[in-house]
C-alpha cells in the first residue's frame, strides 16, 4: 500500500515538472517572437520614411524639370513677340542643350547673312575657302573683260555639323527666324547623318508654330515622331504636334498624340504639360 502511494506521489511530482518547464519554453519562446516581431516594425517604419523622402525628391525635380520646359517655351514665344514689335523690349536669350560648343560666329552666306546687320556680319565674318573658290574671276584681254571659268567646290562640306547646326541655333536667339529656318533647311540637306538632325527638324517645327505657320510646323514635328524614334527630342515633338493639331482644329488627332506621348513618356517634362494642356478647339 504504501509502494503504491509512494509511486503516485513521484508520478504526479514527474507531471507537475514538466508543466513548469514546458510554460517557461512557451514563455520564452513568445518572448522572442514580440521581439523580433518589435525589430521588423521599426525596420518597416524605416523604409516608410525612406520611401517618402526619395517620393519628394522626385517630386521636387519633375516639378523643376517641368518648369524649365515652361519657361523655354514661353521665351520662345517672347522672342516671336519681340520680332513682330521692334519697340517692345528685348526678350531673353533661349538656350538649346544639345551642343557644349560655343557660339559661332556668322559666315557670310546668303542664307545666314541677312538683315540689318548684313553689312556688319560680312565684314566681320571669315570667308570660306569654298566660298573664295567659287567666285568668277574677271581677266583683261585686248581690253575686253573676260570672266574666267569657276574652278568646282570642293564636295565635303567646309565646317562641321555641329558647327553648322551652332551657327543655325544662333539665328534663332538673334531673333532671325527666316533666316534660321533656311539656315536648319540646309543643315539638314548637307548633313543628313548628323546626331543634330533631329533637333534640326524640331526647331524648324517650334519657330513655325510661333509664326502661326501651322502646317509647316505639324510636318516637322511629325518628322521628328516618325523618324527619330529613340531621340530625346521625340516626347517635346509629340507634345508640340498635339498643339499644332488643336490649333487646327483636329481634336482627335490632338488626343490621338498625347495618348501617345503619356503611353510612351509618362515621366517627361512634356507628358506634364500634356496633363495640364486645355485645349481649345
Amino acid at each position: 500500500m504504501k509502494l503504491r502511494l509512494l509511486i503516485a506521489l513521484l508520478t504526479a511530482g514527474t507531471i507537475a515538472s514538466s508543466s513548469v518547464s514546458a510554460a517557461q519554453h512557451s514563455q520564452s519562446a513568445n518572448s522572442e517572437l514580440v521581439l523580433l516581431l518589435q525589430q521588423l516594425q521599426a525596420e518597416v517604419r524605416q523604409l516608410r520614411g525612406e520611401i517618402e523622402t526619395q517620393q519628394y525628391r522626385l517630386q521636387k525635380l519633375e516639378k523643376e524639370q517641368l518648369d524649365r520646359y515652361r519657361d523655354m517655351d514661353r521665351r520662345l514665344s517672347s522672342l516671336v513677340l519681340q520680332q513682330a514689335d521692334p519697340l517692345a523690349a528685348p526678350a531673353p536669350v533661349v538656350a538649346d542643350q544639345v551642343t557644349s560648343n560655343p557660339v559661332v560666329a556668322e559666315t557670310a552666306s546668303p542664307s545666314v547673312a541677312l538683315g540689318e546687320n548684313r553689312a556688319a556680319s560680312e565684314t566681320n565674318a571669315p570667308v570660306s575657302s569654298s566660298a573664295a573658290a567659287t567666285q568668277p574671276v574677271e581677266t583683261t584681254v585686248a581690253g575686253s573683260p573676260v570672266e574666267a571659268e569657276a574652278p568646282v567646290a570642293p564636295a565635303e562640306p567646309t565646317v562641321s555639323d555641329r558647327v553648322a547646326y551652332q551657327q543655325a541655333f544662333t539665328l534663332v536667339r538673334e531673333r532671325k527666324f527666316d533666316e534660321s529656318v533656311q539656315a536648319f533647311e540646309q543643315f539638314i540637306q548637307t548633313y543628313p547623318s548628323s546626331d543634330n538632325l533631329a533637333n534640326a527638324y524640331y526647331w524648324i517645327g517650334e519657330v513655325k508654330l510661333a509664326q502661326q505657320q501651322l502646317d509647316s510646323a505639324k510636318a516637322a514635328f511629325e518628322t521628328v515622331v516618325s523618324q527619330f524614334v529613340g531621340h530625346r527630342k521625340r516626347p517635346d515633338a509629340l507634345y508640340k504636334l498635339g498643339v499644332v493639331q488643336d490649333r487646327l482644329g483636329d481634336s482627335a488627332a490632338q488626343q490621338s498624340s498625347f495618348k501617345q506621348l503619356l503611353d510612351e513618356y509618362p515621366k517627361s517634362s512634356a507628358a506634364g504639360l500634356a496633363r495640364n494642356y486645355k485645349p481649345r478647339s
